[in-house]
Parts: structure tokens; C-alpha cells; sequence
């Protein structure tokens, strides 16, 4: 036997507070000769000893009561088989069943961690005394975790069925989100016992969080260890992962570091990184590459141990639309991570619309003729080494365009724009569109700052000052604080000396602001003497892209058209700003599928094909004044994902309107387990019981129930029959005296 609280049994101490009465009240007296008492004395001696028998009989009893008071106050318990007899069950289990992909990795045994894991679940549920009061709640662990049952429940049956049921899913593991899951289904529990049972193959992975975020993590942790530490409960993780991190995956696929547009009859590069997590090298290993379903080639690698290997591969589309690109390799002990795809959206030409703030007779008094030059040289339309098609408007005519037709919208030193015209832009961007301006000596500011900016809800990501630098045009600057990083500049990390040679004469100088998520300087000019000013600013709004350059695009400004690194400066730029719908194709497993439908592709139904051809009809919804979303959340499985818009009045057949590559988590092919003391030294507040049950370890006996711990009720029960006891006999003693 113990006791739940056992520092309460000192009030056992009561039991003496009878005796101490009982010494403290007894008689004290002398002897006096009397004839009268000598009689009553003689009387006495005859009932003496019943008297003794009768008063130590309420003693003991009196002393009882106090005594089992103290121990049902101290909650006793039995850890015998008796317990299981005479202890009513009262404990809610929540069991958390990780199904990631991880689990599905496939030992030396042949078994997986999820098969360990669903046995371990299911004798847990053995073990519950739902008849009782015992309860339980099921999470599915995965980086998006799902409460199969939240609600506390006694359907055993049920819990059998979904975690019998239960297969790895493609997604990725986050034990921090699903222990907020695991707090709302305590906080719903009345029982006296709460345990957590996180069944999981422990993947590093699966704990780690950012710097920024540990500390609430770590509060969370010790709020679920605080709520199930009374009355005997606890946590108890069973860690169901084997001690082989052996696995090669497909970590990456995506389009040359200089490729942002593919194009019809322009051979594509792409690009595929194979990762090797284990130990040993690995060789043959054997490399398809797939567009549209139909193989087109293989490679044969070799893959260092634990190290990336890059393989770069083309391809030459030859018709306009959606399409896909695959690569996969041959199957090994983890197959979810083999396979990656890539949704590409394939253009005859990419449509540009540019607004021309100054126009001249010459390429160097013109605003946008050494642009024109630097996106489209042959300044053909058909011919297709070029992505760009380039429609020219003066500032006046820049109303009676629609941006939704274009892919990228230009403004090349404008005077001014109307409410109305910016208006119509930002909802451009918001949908995915994307927008270069230019600055220049015609540039009204105020205007700007008030039409375009807006306090920093606008366009532009800064507030404009005025013009500076050298007017004359006698002395230049260079670029300075370049972020190699961004996609719209990364190609220069390998090719830096061919932006050293641009030079800048003159910019429109920016009043300070601080940079914040969605606005930000990505380059900048060297000034003597002076901080380095911005030259490039990106301002990210809805799913599009703004980059303001604060200089101009012609001569008159510096000496920038003049040198190679301006084309391929602003064709890598155009490129990056007319293709943002590309980023949005290419998810992970979970994220949520969108399109902005474009006037000639609006209806009233489309429907979404998952990579198991089910059909799933989704509506659009209004976003603006002529925008239209579609919205899809049931990314659950990795694959290809096309999205149709069925079939309308005289059409037979559904429209493909582009395909959606969702992927895995690639960090979830890392199979190396935290260890017991890293997880203890990373959250020191997170009690817990760590069971080892290895894939070729049989399962350890669950022991779900806390110890019979509700014999406190018949220790009431006790001490209420002993005070009617007590006071029957008291009774009945009395009226013999």
C-alpha cells in the first residue's frame, strides 16, 4: 500500500487526541474515610471492570475515526491484484499516435516503428476500465496534427478501429504542435488520473524548434507536466524508432539558379539534389527523370555518405501551359522521400507592360529604349530566344490598360499616377503580379508619397525624398550591400565583378524607415562619405512582388545601359517579378493549394484531382473588385495536384489550368533519434518516462491505470459506521450506569 499524499498521514496524530482527553480528565482525589462511601465503594468494585472493558471500547473507537480520517485524507492506494477488485478506475489516457512518414521506415526486420507503435496503442486501450470512469482521447501526431478524438471517450472500439486503421501519412512530425492538441484534450478531462502516452520513433526532428519559439515550447511542455503530475499520472514517451539512420532521398528539385521562366523551344535547366543521411556511400543509384508522366532520361550517381549530391538535367518544352517535372529514385527503406516533382508553367512569351515616363528619339534620351534592348535584344516579337513581349505606353495611355493581361507591369520615371491606377495595381500584385518601377528626374514626390506610398500601405516600400548625386553626371557609384541570397540577384553570387561595373550617378534619395517582412533593401549604393543609400527595394504584397530602383533605366542617371551586367541585372529581375504564381505551384504536403483565376478562365465550378484522381469541387471566392480565388486545403498526400475547370456550355471535356507539385518535408527523412538526456537537457521542465521500445524489442507491459486509489471511499464508509457505533454504544453504556 501507498499513498497519493502521504504528507497528510501526520494527521494521524489525531488518533492521540482521545487518550490525551482521557489523562487529562481522569479523577484525582484523596482518600477520605466515609461509611457512606465506604459502601458505594464496595458497589463499585462489583461493576469496576465492565466499566474499564465499556470506556476502552469508545476509546479505541473514538481513536479509529481520527485515524482512518488521516489516511483517506492521505488517499491510500494498492498496487495488488485486490486493488483491480475493490479500486474504482478513474484515469483519462491520451494516447498520441505518431503516423509521419518517418514511422514508415522499413528495418533490417522488415517491421516499421508504426506497426511497434499501433501495438502499443491498442494495449493500451486493453487496458482501460471504460465501464468505470476511465477515459481517453487519440491525437495523431504529424506537423499538422489531427485529434481523431478529442472529447473524452469511453468508445473503445472506436480507438481500436483508427488506430488499427492508422498508416504513415506523407507528412512531417512537430511534437510541440501536437502537445497543444494534448492540452486542450486534459483540459477537457474531469478524471482524477491524467496520463499522456506519446507513442513515436523520436526523430530529432520531430523536438527542435527555433531559438524564438523554445520559450514557449517550453512553458507548454510544463503546463501539460503540471496537469497530469497529480494523483499518480504522468507522461510517458515510448520511443518506437530504430537505431539505423540509413536513408537516401530527394531533397530538391527546382529550375537553374538563372532559369525563373520556362519557355516554349528554349531548353530549361533543372536542377536535383540527392541527399545521403546514412553512413556508407551509396552507389548505382539509379535516377529517373519524368515530364508529364513520360520518362525522358536517367542517371546513374554516386552519393557520398552523409552529403548532397547536386545533378543537373535539361529539358526543351515544345508546347505553351501547365506541366510537370519528376525525378525519382529506386526504392529503399524509406520510400516517401523518393520521389519530388516540380509544376511548370511553360510560356510562349512573357507579356510586359511598359509605361514610359519620358519618351526620346534616341536610345539615350528615351526612358525604356535600353530596357527594351536589355529584355528582348532582336526586339521581335516571334522570335523566341527571348521570354519577353513588350508592349510600350506613354504615361497618358497607361489608364486604358488592363495589368491583368500582362505578367509584369513596368513604370519608368512617371510624373504621376492617379488613385485610381494604383488602385487597380496593388490588386494586380495582390494576386500575383508583378511591378518594376523605375525612378527619374520627373518624378513628383509629394505625389508619390501620397498616391503610392500611403504611409507604408502602399506600392512603393518607402517614403521618396529627392534627388541626389552627382548631377552632372561627373563622378559615380557603385552597388554595395547586394543580397546574393534573394532570388532575384542570386545568379551574381557567382558573377560579382559584373556588378562592380555598373555605375550610378545619380538616385532619388528615400527618407529612413526600418526594414519589416514584407519591405526591404536588396541592394544598395556606396556613397562617399555617407551611409549607403538604397538602390533596390523589394515590397512584397498579396502573393506579387514589387522592386522599386531608385535610379532610372536610361543615361541620363549614370552610365548603367552601357555595360553587359544591366541586361542581365534587369532580365533576371523582370524575370524573378513576372513569375511569383510559379513559387505558389511547388508546396508542401499540408499548405494550402490557391489561384487567382484570370478573366477568360472564370467559372462557376472547377474541381481539384489529388494524385489518387479523386475529384474534389471547389467555388471561387470574390477577393476585390474583379479578383477571383480558388482555395484548397486537403494536401494530405504528396503528388501532383491538377486543378480543372469543369467543363462549360458546348466543352466536353475539363480545361487544365495548371498542375500543383505538393512534396514532403525532406527534414522528416532524417531518422536520427534525439536521445533521452538531449531531450531532458533541452527542456528541463518536461517530466517524463522514457521507454525504450526499439522495432525489434517486444512491447513492454502498459500500465494505464494509476493504482486503486478510491479506497479513500470506503474509508469513509468506515468511520461513518464507527461514529454510529460509537454513539450506540454510548448510549447503551450509559443507561447501565
Amino acid at each position: 500500500m501507498g499513498f497519493l499524499h502521504g504528507s497528510l498521514m501526520w494527521l494521524g496524530l489525531a488518533g492521540s487526541i482521545p487518550i490525551l482527553i482521557h489523562l487529562f480528565n481522569r479523577q484525582r482525589y484523596k482518600r477520605v474515610r466515609w461509611a457512606a462511601m465506604e459502601w458505594l465503594l464496595a458497589a463499585l468494585k462489583k461493576t469496576r471492570r465492565r466499566m474499564q472493558i465499556e470506556n476502552l471500547i469508545l476509546l479505541l473507537i473514538r481513536i479509529a475515526v481520527l485515524v482512518l480520517l488521516a489516511m483517506a485524507l492521505a488517499r491510500p492506494f494498492l498496487q495488488s491484484a485486490l486493488a483491480s477488485q475493490i479500486g474504482e478506475s478513474n484515469t483519462h489516457a491520451v494516447i498520441v499516435l505518431d503516423v509521419s512518414y518517418s514511422m514508415d521506415y522499413r528495418g533490417v526486420d522488415r517491421g516499421t516503428p508504426l506497426e511497434k507503435a499501433r501495438q502499443i496503442a491498442q494495449s493500451i486501450l486493453t487496458d482501460l476500465k471504460t465501464t468505470e470512469n476511465d477515459r481517453f482521447s487519440l491525437i495523431l501526431l504529424t506537423d499538422s496534427p489531427n485529434a481523431a478524438i478529442g472529447e473524452p471517450s469511453s468508445r473503445v472500439d472506436m480507438g481500436r478501429e483508427i488506430v488499427g486503421g492508422a498508416t504513415a501519412t506523407d507528412q512531417g512530425t512537430s511534437i510541440p504542435r501536437t502537445m497543444e492538441l494534448v492540452k486542450d484534450a486534459l483540459e477537457k478531462s474531469n478524471n482524477f488520473v491524467k496520463k499522456v502516452f506519446i507513442i513515436t520513433d523520436n526523430q530529432r526532428h520531430a523536438w527542435t524548434v527555433t531559438e524564438k519559439d523554445r520559450p514557449r515550447v517550453a512553458e507548454l511542455f510544463k503546463q501539460v507536466t503540471d496537469m497530469t503530475a497529480p494523483n499518480g499520472g504522468g507522461i510517458y514517451l515510448y520511443d518506437v524508432g530504430g537505431n539505423v539512420v540509413d536513408n537516401i532521398a530527394v531533397v530538391g528539385l527546382e529550375m537553374g539558379v538563372s532559369q525563373k521562366v520556362v519557355s516554349t523551344d528554349n531548353s530549361c535547366e533543372f536542377r536535383t539534389v540527392i541527399r545521403n543521411y546514412g553512413s556508407m556511400q551509396m552507389s548505382d543509384v539509379v535516377l529517373n527523370v519524368l515530364v508529364d508522366g513520360a520518362k525522358q532520361g536517367s542517371y546513374t550517381l554516386t552519393v557520398p555518405a552523409r552529403n548532397d549530391l547536386s545533378q543537373a538535367f535539361y529539358h526543351t518544352f515544345r508546347e505553351p501551359g501547365a506541366h510537370a517535372v519528376t525525378v525519382e529514385i529506386e526504392a529503399d527503406a524509406l520510400s516517401h522521400d523518393n520521389r519530388r516533382s516540380l509544376a511548370v508553367d511553360v510560356r510562349e512569351a512573357l507579356k510586359v507592360l511598359m509605361v514610359n515616363g519620358e519618351k526620346g528619339s534616341t536610345m539615350q534620351t528615351d526612358e525604356v529604349a535600353a530596357l527594351k534592348m536589355a529584355l528582348n535584344p532582336s526586339q521581335d516579337a516571334t522570335d523566341k530566344r527571348w521570354v519577353f513581349s513588350i508592349t510600350e505606353v506613354l504615361e497618358n495611355g497607361f489608364a486604358r490598360e488592363d495589368p491583368r493581361k500582362f505578367d509584369l507591369v513596368v513604370l519608368a520615371n512617371v510624373e504621376t499616377v492617379s488613385p485610381e491606377e494604383i488602385a487597380a495595381l496593388e490588386e494586380y500584385v495582390k494576386a500575383g503580379g508583378g511591378v518594376l518601377i523605375f525612378l527619374g528626374d520627373k518624378v513628383e514626390a509629394y505625389t508619390w508619397n501620397q498616391v503610392v506610398w500611403r504611409n507604408g500601405d502602399g506600392l512603393i516600400p518607402c517614403e521618396l525624398d529627392k534627388p541626389a548625386g552627382y548631377p552632372k553626371n561627373d563622378d559615380a557609384m557603385k552597388f554595395t550591400g547586394v543580397d546574393y541570397t534573394h532570388p532575384a540577384l542570386s545568379y551574381f553570387q557567382t558573377a560579382k565583378p559584373m556588378l562592380g561595373r555598373l555605375l550610378v550617378s545619380q538616385y532619388f534619395a528615400v527618407k529612413p524607415f526600418d526594414p519589416r517582412p514584407d519591405a526591404k533593401v536588396i541592394a544598395s549604393l556606396g556613397v562617399a562619405g555617407a551611409d549607403p543609400a538604397p538602390l533596390l527595394l523589394e515590397r512584397r504584397m498579396g502573393r506579387g512582388r514589387v522592386i522599386l530602383c531608385t535610379t532610372a533605366p536610361d543615361f541620363e542617371w549614370g552610365l548603367m545601359p552601357k555595360v553587359p551586367g544591366f541586361l542581365v541585372l534587369f532580365d533576371q529581375i523582370c524575370q524573378y517579378l513576372a513569375s511569383p504564381p510559379q513559387r505558389f505551384r511547388n508546396i508542401t504536403v499540408g499548405d494550402q493549394l490557391e489561384y487567382t483565376l484570370k478573366a477568360t478562365e472564370f467559372a462557376k465550378t472547377f474541381s481539384i484531382v489529388t494524385p489518387r484522381q479523386n475529384r474534389s469541387s471547389i467555388l471561387p471566392v470574390k477577393a476585390g473588385e474583379h479578383a477571383y480565388h480558388l482555395m484548397f486545403s486537403g494536401t494530405t498526400e504528396a503528388g501532383l495536384y491538377g486543378l480543372e475547370r469543369d467543363p462549360q456550355e458546348g466543352e466536353t471535356q475539363p480545361t487544365l489550368l495548371t498542375w500543383y507539385a505538393v512534396n514532403v518535408d525532406p527534414e522528416e527523412g532524417f531518422v536520427e533519434k534525439m536521445t533521452e538526456p538531449e531531450l531532458r537537457t533541452m527542456y528541463p521542465q518536461f517530466r517524463f518516462t522514457y521507454v525504450e521500445q526499439g522495432t525489434g524489442s517486444q512491447p513492454e507491459k502498459i500500465a494505464v491505470k494509476a493504482p486503486a486509489s478510491n479506497i479513500w471511499k470506503y474509508l469513509v464508509g468506515i468511520i461513518l459506521g464507527l461514529l454510529v457505533l460509537e454513539t450506540w454504544l454510548a448510549q447503551v453504556f450509559g443507561a447501565k450506569r
